[in-house]
């Protein structure tokens, strides 16, 4: 199990130091409030609300707002004792995917600075190793992916255990709040500070993460996708598999359904643009955002939405209007909502089956940003982990392995609102991983 070990003063510093487009802010008042994280430090997402310093969500069109009240999540945590380091960046208002996309600079691997972060969490995830811990959003991958990327622990837990009062909409119907953590026992101890219904958001609910202890799952499923992954990760499977296996955990190799699951990323697509569209149009410089004086209304508009916005970002909206149209909306928009539903009866099919459904978090280890070795967009285990945010299941990265000191993770899955098992079983599949690596 990993432990975070430096000081606030050294985090600081080191942070102060880091060139890599990361840090939107530094928190300047302290927090002397006793609780269980009392002495422990944190990042946060700059899509997160606070009162003090940036929540421009690293969107030119949001450079001055200033909430007047602080994120569910956020205020939960400095309750408890935590101490606020830094505001991070992240591809801009929260879709990218890669890390590349903040208006403020690109955001490359700390490990390697030629390999993509991934995102939209980029900076949360370059900086873990200078906070306990890192608050940021995932609503297709963008916490487990990056975990994957850097070798830490990456939390997303149910649709709706956590309050996204406070955080910047995307996709209302995927949005989660997720952490990344160095070991799985703190990824616990931040649930159990933040896990709660709030009514400020009517789609949180209560989920109890109290008494999570190590449990060993008695049945674990494991999607086979052979032969789409690197060969490095599949002997990493093959030795889990085989430890679990004289642990007495029942395995289960299955053939997942390719066909369908190929059709995770664009129904994925359809319907995150499309809420996209949706909830970013207040964005507009007289709602929100930058107004610039002496412009008509239109005038105001076009510029908050062409200046103020990214070009991968205004992409994201042309296909969400478009996808929106009347005439179109039944033979796109519609059509993949119920392309949701089919994907989530089968996958719930088979979460209900299983203790725990088990997965790489991705085909090998972080791709290049640009050459012979960048993203294969057409692997499903490029996009598979998106499945448990059309779902809203549970879903956690833990570290699995290493190659050309790079690392790769597994992705851990269970049934909906499970959180607490999941986390129990996380710490014995923890465990299993590091006796794989000192094989």
């Amino acid at each position: 199990m990993t432990k975070f070990q430096l000081s606030f003063q050294e985090a600081l510093e080191k942070l102060k130091n880091d060139k890599n487009n990361t840090v939107a802010y530094f928190f300047q008042e302290k927090n002397n409030k006793k609780g269980v994280l009392a002495n422990k430090f944190f990042s946060i997402k700059s899509n997160f609300a606070t009162t003090e310093g940036v929540s421009h969500a690293s969107s030119i069109s949001l450079l001055n707002f200033k909430p007047s009240y602080n994120a569910t999540v956020f205020q939960k945590l400095i309750n408890a004792g935590a101490q606020p380091l830094v505001k991070v960046h992240n591809d801009e208002l929260g879709l990218g995917g890669k890390g590349l996309f903040s208006a403020f600079g690109k955001i490359v691997n700390p490990l390697d600075k030629t390999k993509l972060i991934g995102g939209s969490s980029s900076g949360s995830a370059a900086t873990i190793n200078f906070v306990h811990f890192a608050i940021g959003s995932d609503t297709g991958d963008s916490i487990r992916r990056p975990a994957s990327f850097i070798g830490k622990v990456g939390f997303k837990p149910s649709y709706g255990a956590v309050s996204r009062y406070g955080l910047f909409p995307y996709a209302t119907s995927l949005d989660t709040v997720a952490w990344l953590t160095h070991n799985v026992l703190d990824s616990i101890l931040v649930s159990q500070v933040v896990f709660g219904s709030d009514e400020n958001d009517l789609t949180s609910v209560e989920i109890d993460v109290k008494n999570v202890e190590k449990t060993k799952p008695k049945k674990v499923a494991f999607l086979d996708f052979d032969p789409e992954i690197e060969d490095y990760l599949v002997k990493k499977l093959y030795k889990l598999q085989n430890i679990l296996k004289s642990d007495q955990v029942e395995i289960e190799i299955i053939k997942p359904d390719l066909n369908l699951l190929k059709t995770i990323l664009p129904v994925y697509e359809i319907i995150s643009y499309s809420e996209a569209t949706s909830n970013l149009s207040a964005i507009n410089g007289i709602t929100f955002g930058n107004t610039e004086k002496n412009l008509k209304w239109e005038e105001i508009f076009i510029r908050t939405r062409s200046d103020g916005f990214g070009l991968m970002l205004q992409k994201r909206l042309i296909w969400g209007s478009f996808f929106l149209e009347k005439d179109n909306q039944a033979h796109f928009f519609i059509k993949a909502k119920k392309m949701r539903t089919l994907i989530k009866n089968y996958y719930e099919s088979i979460l209900n089956k299983f203790d725990l459904v088990v997965f790489p978090a991705f085909y090998g280890i972080a791709p290049d940003i640009q050459g012979e070795n960048s993203e294969k967009s057409d692997k499903i285990t490029n996009f598979i982990l998106a499945i448990s945010n059309l779902v809203g299941n549970p879903s956690i990265s833990l570290p699995l392995g290493s190659y050309k000191n790079l690392p790769f993770n597994l992705a851990v899955d269970s049934k909906i609102n499970s959180d607490a098992e999941l986390l129990g079983f996380s710490l014995y599949l923890e465990e299993k991983i590091s006796e794989v690596n000192n094989e």
